[in-house]
């Protein structure tokens, strides 16, 4: 009689290889710009280290009180109600104390409501949260015959409120820990001796000393990049292109200022744009940077390949890529102003421009590379740290670079990149095929393991 865990072996082997061939198959045929995840502008681009709101936590009729996300607690709140310094609260008790009761009679003007600020202290610890309430009592509703239980508060606000997954700026902007510390080193002397990055500098001032520095020394698309350029780390490509001895794309353009924005202190992510069928037919595809402006709380778009080095609303306010991405689907730049530099690639528009000076232009003017790549195929990728590349299709490098290896398995598994489309995507069902085929591989081994155990500890099989 066989025992019993030699008969469950003799299922269980061919499970595990038919789980085997399941996993080899998916992952050797996959398309290589199916690694993503579907996410939300919300997710994308507020993070932790902005104050937003989850929800109000407690509403009692004369009182309302926040439940902030933010990674810092302030000294304090100051409640100023319609412009006036109302009082100042502990940093972890923020509320809002109400002007007014809920409202028996509306008059259906701005007069209905009242202007709350929410400003930590010390000023320039975080943005002021700036809320219009009006409270609408339940009584006027029940004397008009409709049935309401409880009173209701109307806010309007451009704080982001919702439970929304976020991410801290960290989970984006790397900090190179793998590269040699000889080469991070170096590279430190470079921001701070060559590109003159000083401890007073605003991010924006930043960001041009880096943006100019490279451009000078050649960093520019010039040609196609060796394959070793996916494992590489961005400083051993940066010297090679600037040297001459090696060529690149918008990737390592992007990589090369990502690297040395981030040692200039500016939090900066890597961001891709790519959507191709069976790995032939490619209908976008373009790298490029965001650098997350502290001042204004707004991750801002950098296209070093197109000398773009920022962009703006009509208002100021820093615009992200997928605020272009909407804009380019309606045509809608009125007021768009973006940041370049005339030296490199726009030396024929009409407008004047000191030497290596950056120099604020219409957005309309400049946009030619992301009217073509946010068209409405597109899928907006980013990634977050460590910024390695994708290995594609030459398996080989995984030998090259433990960290590479590592992390090209969290990306194809566990960890993939964030993204934002108009478009429905297969990211979410792609990650469930490969995980669920993974863990059914890694269960099927644990029961294989566990029969031998069983076999070994069970004495004789006869009887």
């Amino acid at each position: 009689m066989k025992h019993p865990c030699r008969k469950s072996l003799c299922w269980l082997i061919p499970l595990f290889l038919v789980l085997l061939w399941g996993n080899l198959h998916v992952l050797l045929n996959r398309d290589w710009e199916e690694s993503l995840y579907p996410s939300n502008y919300a997710t994308l681009n507020y993070p932790l280290d902005t104050p937003t709101l989850r929800e109000w936590k407690k509403l009692d009729g004369a009182r309302m009180v926040p439940d902030l996300a933010w990674n810092t607690t302030p000294g304090q709140w100051q409640l100023l109600v319609d412009g006036q310094v109302s009082r100042v609260m502990p940093g972890d008790q923020p509320e809002i104390t109400l002007a007014a009761p809920p409202l028996l009679e509306l008059t259906n003007t701005p007069k209905d409501f009242h202007n709350y600020t929410l400003r930590p202290l010390p000023q320039g610890s975080g943005i002021d949260l700036n809320f219009s309430i009006m409270g609408v009592a339940a009584e006027l509703y029940r004397r008009a015959g409709q049935s309401a239980d409880h009173d209701i508060y109307i806010v309007h606000s451009d704080v982001p409120i919702g439970k929304f997954k976020r991410y801290p700026v960290s989970y984006w902007a790397d900090d190179y820990h793998y590269v040699d510390p000889k080469s991070l080193a170096e590279a430190d002397r470079i921001v701070h001796e060559d590109m003159g990055i000083e401890a007073s500098d605003d991010t924006v001032t930043r960001m041009g000393k880096v943006f100019r520095y490279l451009k000078s020394v050649g960093i520019a698309s010039a040609g196609v990049p060796r394959d070793d350029y996916r494992w590489m780390d961005p400083y051993a490509i940066f010297k090679e292109i600037k040297a001459g001895t090696g060529h690149g794309w918008c990737t390592q353009n992007a990589q090369i200022f990502v690297f040395f924005a981030n040692r200039a202190g500016i939090p900066t992510r890597f961001v891709f744009g790519c959507n191709s069928q069976d790995n032939m037919v490619y209908y976008t595809g373009h790298s490029w940077a965001e650098c997350y402006v502290r001042e204004k709380a707004r991750w801002t778009y950098v296209d070093v390949t197109m000398s773009i080095i920022g962009v703006s609303d009509r208002n100021g306010v820093p615009v992200n890529s997928a605020d272009i991405y909407q804009m380019c689907q309606h045509d809608t730049f009125d007021g768009v102003t973006a940041n370049i530099f005339k030296d490199w690639d726009w030396k024929d528009l009409p407008v004047t421009a000191k030497p290596k000076t950056p120099l604020s232009v219409p957005f309309a003017l400049v946009n030619r590379m992301a009217k073509e790549e946010f068209n409405t195929e597109a899928i907006i990728k980013y990634r977050c740290a460590p910024h390695m590349e994708d290995l594609r299709g030459i398996y080989s490098m995984m030998l090259k670079d433990p960290l590479f290896a590592w992390t090209n398995f969290k990306r194809y598994l566990f960890e993939p990149p964030l993204a934002y489309s108009n478009l429905q995507t297969n990211g979410a069902h792609v990650y469930w095929v490969r995980r669920s085929l993974f863990l059914a591989l890694c269960a099927s081994l644990l029961l294989i393991l566990g029969a031998l155990f069983c076999r070994k500890g069970g004495g004789p099989e006869g009887g």
